[in-house]
């Protein structure tokens, strides 16, 4: 993968470029050898997961005067937000005048941009991310707590990708081996947080709350009744 940290600068000059062609004389712009235009091929406002290479490349079409695609003309791709990374920063265009480029988000949920250019002309893509596929269920708040037999506890797990990333809408169950759950089932919110109230029995000893979701190992809270 490539870094692109500078790329927006590029991509602003490049864009600068037209000034220095107009005040040529004649930008070229009946030519249908010399880029006029910059159109987005794949579909815009994607929405793709974060950190995850996307399943279909982001293409754009370069074309100059009539329509005609130029081949052989290089583009420059730059992120404008969201961060990530790129398979290249440069592509060509085929004979088709088509380029391609494989875009990775970055790790957090949210808005971004990838614009491509050539001299003079620019565009860019708006994408979501989104978290991605669930990969732990995490203890949210107390950690296997002591507390006075018969206490009322309210504890909480997050369901989260690969980079600590709630997802919201799934589903826990709860299970106890003494005590009492306040329900079987709790919902994440659009932190990944479900909660669920826990009363320890009348008896003095350690209590097992367990969480679990299907395809993730499942978390324990040990709760010490004194």
């Amino acid at each position: 993968m490539k870094s692109v940290s500078f790329t927006r600068a590029r991509l602003v000059a490049l864009v600068g470029l037209v000034a220095t062609l107009a005040a040529c004389g004649d930008d070229g712009s009946t030519d249908p050898a010399t880029p006029n235009a910059i159109a987005k091929v794949s579909a815009d406002s994607q929405t793709t997961a974060v950190g995850v290479a996307m399943a279909q490349p982001l293409v754009v079409k370069v074309t100059g005067g009539g329509g005609a695609p130029v081949p052989n003309v290089e583009v420059v791709w730059g992120i404008l937000a969201g961060g990530g990374t790129f398979n290249d920063t440069t592509t060509m265009t085929d004979a088709e005048g088509n380029a391609s480029v494989t875009y990775t988000p970055g790790t957090t949920p949210g808005r971004a941009e990838v614009g491509a250019a050539v001299p003079g002309i620019s565009t860019s893509f708006v994408l979501t991310l989104v978290a991605g596929p669930a990969s732990a269920l995490l203890k949210f708040g107390s950690d296997n707590p002591a507390v006075v037999k018969g206490s009322v506890l309210t504890l909480g797990v997050k369901m989260a990708d690969a980079f600590g990333n709630g997802i919201a809408g799934g589903v826990v169950t709860w299970s106890a081996d003494g005590g009492t759950v306040s329900t079987a089932t709790s919902t994440t919110d659009t932190g990944g947080v479900a909660t669920v109230t826990f009363t320890t029995g009348a008896a003095a000893g350690r209590y097992n709350l367990t969480a679990t979701v299907p395809g993730l190992p499942p978390t324990t809270f040990v709760i010490t009744a004194i």
